[in-house]
């Protein structure tokens, strides 16, 4: 089995408003757990745009303006995509929405996964879904955080750590409902199970979840719509 390991950067979390940056995707090989291709590049655009969320990512709004061929890095994404049976991405609601927007990258919408729902060898031990969080409770150390090809990489060692990992990608692909944490304050079991603070719901802790899982939680939660 071949998955594409895919990470994007951005202006803001809204992508009705805001901008792809930067995308990478690693083409990877669950059987022999090893890269078999990687790519990665910035997005133009004309007029330059401004990019707040550089603090966090490290992208100058300069950058932007380089005239170099970046619809050449989008194709070779898509022709990685064709040799995948899934589309894995930490967050993939939010990365997939903003690919979406994107002229030349026409990826498939249909066969993503959230990482986040795997379950790795020391999840009950991290504080959170996050990347990060993983990575470092795994002892994965983390360069260039927030730039696309090295979460790519980071992702790809974590999931090497995985063993049942076909088994878990098969759970994660299955069909997902809006969930709604009713776990009293601070949520701190929620925000370990991969809810999020008003981000779905308005203040409330929530995600996207396979509705036969609700009752393995250890809190209350229940189904708000499919």
């Amino acid at each position: 089995m071949k998955i594409l390991i895919l990470d994007t950067e951005t202006t803001g979390l809204n992508p009705n408003s805001d901008r792809l940056l930067e995308i990478a995707a690693i083409l990877w090989s669950v059987e022999h757990r090893c890269i078999l291709m990687q790519a990665s590049t910035l997005i133009c655009y004309e007029p330059i745009i401004e990019n707040p969320a550089e603090p966090i990512n490290g992208i100058l709004s300069q950058t932007l303006e380089f005239t170099f061929n970046y619809k050449s890095g989008l194709k070779m994404i898509v022709q990685m995509s064709s040799f995948a049976l899934y589309i894995c991405s930490h967050n993939a609601r939010f990365d997939r929405a903003f690919c979406q927007n994107v002229e030349g990258l026409e990826l498939p919408m249909d066969n993503w996964i959230d990482t986040q729902d795997i379950i790795y060898p020391k999840s009950q031990y991290s504080n959170s879904t996050s990347l990060s969080n993983l990575a470092i409770i795994h002892g994965i150390p983390i360069l260039n955080a927030h730039r696309a090809l090295s979460d790519c990489q980071v992702l790809a060692n974590l999931l090497t750590l995985v063993p049942d990992l076909e088994v878990q990608l098969s759970k994660a692909a299955r069909p997902k409902v809006l969930v709604k944490s009713l776990e009293e304050k601070p949520g701190r079991l929620s925000k370990k199970h991969g809810f999020r603070w008003n981000s779905i719901i308005p203040l409330a802790w929530a995600k996207y979840m396979p509705e036969e899982d609700i009752p393995l939680l250890p809190f209350k939660a229940i189904k708000v719509y499919s």
